[in-house]
């Protein structure tokens, strides 16, 4: 059965999918004057929108259901953070284009670095489940072995959860944030780690 910190991976996909399809249509639009293909662009900046600020939601989460320390969890912190701006920026673009018929050079530009973002976050999210086992059960990768599933009868304590994950996840964000720890996967560079084979 599903469990908590197994929504996110399946959330992620669609503004991963959304931001670069919605810029794309956008650009095809503003450079051959059409105006459907701009009318396809400014609804799939909504809808990257909302799907980005579920991934949020689902990621902050997962972040405190899976066990990661050390570099992992600076991968983690990094992958965090970068998306809750992305998801920021994502529905700031969204509610200025829906008040527009075109989209302007600032707009598609900040639309492109975003969808670089998300290909980043993307990889460090690989890394942190794939190299670090955030997650996997041989990796001991979760602190909770009995957390609830979404299934008949416990679909009421696995929200509970959610909702403390959730409050949790926040709360950890803004002291690691407070102590300097935006983006640590880049800020920190060990010369050579244990990730990386060294």
């Amino acid at each position: 059965m599903l469990r908590l910190h197994e929504v996110h991976p399946f959330a992620v996909h669609l503004p991963i999918a959304m931001l670069p399809v919605a810029i794309g249509a956008d650009l095809i639009g503003s450079m051959s004057d059409d105006e459907a293909m701009m009318s396809f662009g400014r609804k799939a900046i909504g809808i990257a929108a909302v799907g980005a600020g579920f991934s949020v939601l689902t990621g902050l989460i997962a972040g405190e259901e899976v066990n990661v320390e050390g570099e992992a969890r600076d991968m983690l912190m990094t992958h965090r953070n970068l998306n809750v701006a992305a998801a920021t920026v994502a529905t700031g673009m969204a509610l200025w284009r829906a008040s527009r018929a075109r989209p302007n050079a600032g707009y598609l530009g900040l639309g492109l670095l975003g969808t670089a973002i998300l290909g980043y976050t993307g990889y460090l999210g690989g890394k942190i489940v794939y190299q670090a086992g955030a997650g996997v059960s041989p990796a001991k990768g979760v602190y909770r072995e009995d957390a609830p599933s979404f299934r008949a009868g416990e679909i009421g304590a696995a929200l509970e959860d959610a909702a403390t994950d959730l409050v949790h996840g926040v709360q950890h964000m803004a002291e690691e944030i407070a102590d300097g720890k935006i983006v640590p996967a880049i800020t920190n560079r060990p010369e050579r780690s244990a990730l990386d084979g060294g």
